[in-house]
C-alpha cells in the first residue's frame, strides 16, 4: 500500500513538471477596447499588447510627453505597474545623454 502512495505521489509531481506555464497570447477585440480606454484615460497609446502570467501587458507604450513605459493591468484592466522603457541600447549612435550647458546630445562612441 505504501508503495502504490508513493508511486502515485510521483505521478503527480511528474504530471506537475510537465505541464506548460501559462503562455503569452495576444489579446481579442474586448480586452485590446478595454486596454486602449484604460490606456487613453492615463494619456498613453500604441505599444505591443499581451497576456502573460495573468496580467495584461503593453511594452512600449508611448504617453504624454513623448516618453515610452511598459505598463501592466490586472484581469480587471486595472493599471499595476508602469515602467519607464529603458533605452539603453542605442548602439553606435551615442549615450543618447543631453550635455546640461549647451542642450546639445552627447554622441561620442563610448560614452555610456
Amino acid at each position: 500500500m505504501r508503495t502504490l502512495v508513493t508511486c502515485i505521489a510521483l505521478l503527480g509531481l511528474v504530471g506537475l513538471a510537465a505541464t506548460p506555464a501559462q503562455a503569452d497570447r495576444r489579446l481579442n477585440g474586448q480586452e485590446k477596447s478595454s486596454i486602449r480606454s484604460a490606456m487613453k484615460d492615463m494619456g498613453c497609446s500604441g505599444g505591443k499588447m499581451e497576456f502573460d502570467d495573468g496580467k495584461f501587458e503593453v511594452d512600449d507604450a508611448k504617453c504624454r510627453g513623448g516618453k515610452q513605459y511598459d505598463l501592466t493591468f490586472d484581469q480587471n484592466f486595472k493599471l499595476t505597474s508602469k515602467e519607464l522603457e529603458d533605452n539603453g541600447g542605442r548602439g553606435h549612435y551615442g549615450s543618447g545623454r543631453y550635455n546640461t550647458r549647451d542642450n546639445t546630445r552627447d554622441n561620442r562612441r563610448g560614452a555610456y
